[in-house]
């Protein structure tokens, strides 16, 4: 306050130019924090609000378009994620554009605050303000990046896993079943590999139903085919040993060239011809690892009843069945680090990359269709006379229909009654 002057009045004098009402900063930083926050969700609020009005509205229309793009994608919805998460090239983009997509969103963030930053602010303020920016930025990068680290580990577990091979599509396109020989080695403890339980998993390509058709580890008198004729093996070699033998002698196999795991190829091919049906791929899986990935989605119970008693190999059947019913994909992504490391760890297998498409199809049709289990075991196959020409004779009649009656195939029961 001064003198009155000429009538006696009080003048109060002007606020220096470039200065803030005291009452008005906190609200007006706040405001600015604000808007600076949701920009990412909003981009271009903040700068056409500052009079910015040609840049706020190319990035309006650029979310706009990255909206509708994101649309159309998600209409193609299992299709477009099986393509994404099976292609390595594709899952490198992913993990590229999630990471530009972190430091966009940080960048757009402190530059929307700096066009709408009140000016004036006293240092206390400033400081505030650029504090709170920060970690705002440290926020927001949080999912992209996370995107990012999924997809370079999916890509190296794509990898890792997964041949590059011929194009072996053809194997299986147009085909009414796919037939993957599963190979467990059951023993962690035991140097090498030596199979505990051989089972065929037989796909009807249009259903999903299956067909577990297990091979007992002892049977004998095994007819160890090459690819193109009998490969010389003892008698009473047992079919858990065929592995071993062809991992000693690549040679035997037929057709040379490289191949991954020569004796799971000699393996692959002995079962295909026992039961008298091509066996185009295997995945083997030590159980060790399966047990590991049953912990880190949540396990699966502290025990599994088969029928009433405990055959191993059944067991092993059951187990994978609550496996896949309990690794939904909320466990999945919150153990994904993991999953990869045991996966690339525990699994092996000639599929290769360019099944994985329409292998995430068909795998989303076995999720709710029946899955019938045969063990071609005694008292159904004597293991150490087998009769070869009955084992195909009924390995042909399990898999003719797409969900095969107990009623017309002795031994054959269904595992989501069998397992409890």
């Amino acid at each position: 306050m001064v003198d009155g002057g000429p009538g006696g009045r009080t003048q109060v004098p002007s606020r220096p130019a470039g200065g803030a009402a005291p009452d008005a900063t906190p609200r007006d930083l706040a405001r600015a924090l604000l808007i600076a926050a949701v920009s990412p969700a909003l981009p271009g609020v903040a700068h056409l609000r500052a009079g910015r009005v040609r840049l706020g509205s190319t990035l309006v229309c650029g979310q706009a378009l990255l909206l509708t793009s994101a649309a159309l994608a998600a209409g193609r919805g299992r299709p477009l994620f099986a393509e994404l998460a099976a292609r390595p090239g594709w899952l490198l983009g992913l993990a590229a554009g999630s990471a530009a997509v972190a430091g966009l969103w940080a960048a757009l963030i402190v530059h929307s605050y700096a066009v709408l930053a009140p000016a004036g602010l006293s240092p206390l303020w400033r400081l505030a303000g650029g504090t709170t920016v920060s970690v705002l930025c440290l926020l927001v990068i949080v999912p992209p990046v996370t995107l990012a680290q999924y997809g370079y580990l999916q890509r190296d577990l794509v990898k890792s896993l997964f041949t590059e091979g011929r194009d072996a599509a053809g194997t299986w396109a147009g085909a009414p079943r796919l037939d993957v020989l599963l190979i467990a080695d059951a023993d962690a403890d035991r140097h090498g590999v030596r199979p505990g339980g051989m089972t065929l998993a037989s796909v009807d390509a249009r259903t999903g139903d299956t067909v577990l058709l297990g091979l007992p580890r002892d049977l004998r008198h095994v007819p160890v085919w090459s690819g193109a004729g009998r490969v010389p093996f003892p008698p009473d070699g047992p079919l858990d040993a065929v592995y071993g033998y062809g991992a000693a002698h690549p040679e035997v196999l037929a057709g040379g060239g490289r191949v991954r795991d020569p004796g799971a190829e000699l393996l692959k091919r002995t079962v295909g011809h026992i039961l008298g049906r091509p066996v185009p791929y295997y995945a083997m899986v030590d159980m060790n690892g399966v047990r590991q990935i049953a912990d880190a989605v949540g396990g699966v119970g502290p025990s599994l009843t088969v029928g009433g008693a405990q055959a191993r190999s059944a067991r092993q059947e059951c187990l994978l069945r609550a496996l896949a019913r309990q690794a939904g994909p909320r466990a999945v992504l919150g153990a994904f680090r993991r999953l990869a490391r045991i996966l690339k760890d525990s699994v092996r297998t000639d599929l290769p990359r360019r099944l994985l498409p329409p292998l995430v199809g068909l795998a989303a049709k076995i999720e709710n269709a029946q899955i019938t289990g045969l063990r071609l075991a005694a008292p159904l196959v004597p293991p150490r006379r087998p009769d070869y020409r009955e084992i195909r004779r009924i390995a042909a009649r399990a898999a003719r229909k797409p969900a095969p009656d107990s009623r017309d195939t002795p031994g054959l029961h269904i595992l989501s009654n069998a397992c409890t």
